[in-house]
């Protein structure tokens, strides 16, 4: 197994994105701004696999159809919320084990 890492990216003037790249995938973790994650990427050499939406908020999925269109990364976020987000390749639900840059990842629902 190859090392894990995890990079935080500042994306707006107040939100943040993150990177999961392991065994040479890498998974985003939420896509509020296009430019600062892309920078990433090529300053790593890394492409992008996924992106896992936790949240329908405009400012967690805004860049997602550009980052699509550039890496043509698959999108994953709530069966219940994919009225409200961007299109999904995978829809999941509550309690659900998914696919995170190759790792299991458990589904859990904080809705409040």
């Amino acid at each position: 197994m190859s090392d894990t890492e995890i990079v935080t990216i500042r994306c707006l003037k107040d939100n943040y994105a993150y990177l999961l790249h392991t065994n040479g995938r890498t998974a985003l973790f939420d896509a509020p701004e296009a430019e600062p994650i892309l920078a990433v990427l090529a300053e790593r050499g890394w492409g992008l696999d996924q992106i896992l939406l936790t949240h329908h908020h405009d400012d967690h999925i805004r860049a997602v159809p550009a980052l699509v269109a550039v890496t043509g990364a698959k999108v994953t976020g709530a069966r219940a919320d994919a009225h409200r987000l961007p299109p999904l390749d995978v829809a999941v639900s509550p309690g659900q084990i998914t696919d995170a840059a190759g790792l299991p990842a458990t589904v859990i629902d904080v809705s409040g």
